[in-house]
This record gives structure tokens, sequence and C-alpha cells, in this order.
């Protein structure tokens, strides 16, 4: 049963390959990385299905995580600005 199990993937892999499937999910992978609100969302929403979450609360919580993530990101803007603050004034001062 393994043995045609691994045969089967080994026929769908090499014709996604065929047809060109890895590149393009590739493509869209690459965007979806660029961006924290979409990677925080995709994130999110895979670990909590995978946790077993009901589909419809993983979608609310994955959105409002995605949004979430816009704060962190200004949070941590304005921590490195005050890092950067801190540093100057010490090196400074040497």
């Amino acid at each position: 049963m393994m043995l045609l199990i691994a045969f089967a993937v080994m026929v769908a892999a090499t014709i996604a390959v065929h047809m060109g499937l890895p590149q393009s999910v590739c493509g869209v992978i690459s965007k979806v990385c660029r961006c924290n609100k979409c990677l925080s969302f995709w994130a999110t929403f895979a670990v909590l299905l995978l946790a077993g979450c009901n589909i419809a609360i993983a979608a609310m919580l994955s959105l409002l995580m995605g949004y979430t993530s816009n704060w962190l990101g200004l949070l941590l803007v304005w921590l490195n600005d005050k890092y950067r603050w801190l540093w100057e004034r010490l090196n400074r001062n040497k």
C-alpha cells in the first residue's frame, strides 16, 4: 500500500513540474511573503486549521491577526528608533 502511495505522489509531482505548477506557486508565495498582513493571515489560518479550529473561527482570528500585525510592525519601528537614538547617544559620549 505504501509503495502505491509513494508511486502516486511521484506521478503527481512529475506532472506538476511538467505543467509548471511549482513555478507558479513560488510566484504567489513570494508575493505573500512580502506582505506582513498576508503572511500573518495565512500562517495563522494554517496553524489554527492544523490545530483543529473551526474554519469560520480560524478565518476571523486570522483576519484579526493580519491587521494586528500592522500595529506590531509600528511598535517594532518605534522600538528600533528608540534603540538607534540610545546607541547614538552612548557613542557620542565616548
